[in-house]
């Protein structure tokens, strides 16, 4: 669950998406799923893999890795400690170069890449793996239209979208369906300011706003669809009704369309 100083916006929330940056909890994420599913198993060797580093991803001479001898055999702790200080001091590009690297290394180990996929999930990477790649998800612009519509609505509009992203990067308890609801919910509110009607629907305000034409009518039918589907789908916008079978991917789109649609209002309403 998000803390008091998050949905008070005293502490900033987890990004929506995470593309040219990496923050600590996804890249710890990402080494202790490496290490608890991969490194750490008994079937893993300590020679093989980092011989194949040394030579392939470092490109370095391989004798220069320093195994010890531990009276029991080759001792692979300073090793280790090297690849740590890479992964941990490196840009976050390195950090995904190296998940690359490992991943084709043992392209048919099926727990080392779900593990990798569940992290990159949880932590709201912009990145995916596709085919043994990661690839992006999302994209800059996308980011940029949820901070503008956050940071410059008016005090309703902005609670909405705030709730809406902390419901979606809340990592232990994700509540996409109320993601939306409060997605779709700062648009109504943002809708009632331009039309200044306190007390209309979204509808409601989407039809004044077409009639004023400040809405083109493709647009105003096109969200109106939108809406709609958020009072049948998955019981957004009323009673739940079994099973939710809304996924994060479409919790982020409501809140990106949504965003893109406030910062439109914004604009015909200045």
């Amino acid at each position: 669950m998000s803390t008091f100083s998050q949905r008070m916006g005293l502490k900033s929330i987890n990004q929506l998406v995470q593309l040219e940056s990496m923050n600590d909890d996804l890249r710890v994420g990402l080494w202790n799923a490496l290490d608890r599913d991969l490194f750490a198993k008994e079937r893993f060797n300590d020679s093989d893999f980092t011989e194949a580093l040394w030579r392939y991803y470092f490109k370095w001479p391989v004798d220069s890795r320093p195994i010890t001898n531990n009276g029991f055999g080759a001792g692979y702790t300073r090793v280790w400690e090297q690849i740590r200080k890479h992964f941990f001091e490196g840009s976050w590009n390195e950090v995904y170069d190296f998940v690359e690297f490992v991943l084709r290394c043992y392209p048919h180990d099926r727990e080392i890449r779900r593990a990798i996929e569940v992290t990159l999930a949880r932590e709201n990477s912009g990145y995916r793996l596709i085919v043994g790649n990661l690839s992006p998800i999302s994209d800059e612009g996308e980011v940029r239209e949820v901070a503008a519509a956050i940071e410059d609505a008016n005090a309703p509009v902005k609670e909405h979208l705030r709730t809406a992203l902390s419901f979606l990067t809340d990592r232990k308890n994700p509540d996409y369906r109320n993601s939306i609801k409060e997605s779709i919910s700062g648009v109504e509110a943002m809708a009632k300011v331009v039309t200044g009607d306190s007390k209309a629907t979204l509808g409601d305000a989407l039809k004044i706003l077409e009639r004023n034409g400040k809405l083109h009518p493709a647009l105003k039918e096109a969200f109106s669809k939108l809406y709609g589907y958020t009072s049948d789908a998955d019981g957004i916008r009323h009673a739940l009704m079994g099973e939710s079978n809304l996924s994060q991917a479409d919790a982020r789109y409501f809140l990106i369309v949504c965003s893109a649609f406030i910062n439109l209002l914004k604009v015909q309403a200045s």
